[in-house]
């Protein structure tokens, strides 16, 4: 027996968006486990050495940005067209677009993680920078003032 495709209207029928960890479910019917990676632990401090502090910023920026290009490939792979209309390759672009954007374990929502623990990480060197910069420009003040 045959199959019949029926499309469904949008609205609150419409089939939901695939996710990264959501199973596969091939046009044979066959479901292909899947599971999201796990995201890293991360250290609440780290220290750096005031005078690599400017390369350690160039580098951060540097690999922000290697993430920026990764985060445009990804939202590429979101939108894969599957060339043809066989079940192969419909199922290959759902799979691929769900693994690219597919919300929790995507490699979108893990590269927006990456870039943000960068900027995080930005900002706390800047602002360790400034109060350094502050605290030494005041002891110079009171060192000066006792001259």
């Amino acid at each position: 027996m045959g199959r019949v495709s029926v499309p469904v209207p949008p609205g609150p029928y419409a089939a939901p968006t695939p996710r990264a960890s959501d199973p596969t479910v091939l046009s044979t019917g066959q479901v292909v486990p899947r599971q999201a990676m796990p995201v890293a632990e991360v250290g609440d401090s780290f220290s750096v050495d005031l005078a690599a502090a400017p390369q350690v910023l160039r580098e951060l920026r540097a690999a922000r940005d290697q993430l920026m290009q990764i985060r445009r490939e990804a939202l590429a792979l979101g939108k894969v067209d599957p060339g043809t209309n066989d079940d192969v390759s419909r199922d290959a672009a759902t799979v691929l677009g769900s693994i690219a954007v597919g919300g929790p374990g995507s490699l979108l929502v893990a590269v927006e993680g990456g870039m943000q623990r960068i900027d995080e990480l930005v900002s706390a060197i800047e602002s360790e920078l400034r109060d350094y910069a502050s605290s030494d420009a005041g002891q110079v003040a009171r060192f000066d003032a006792r001259s």
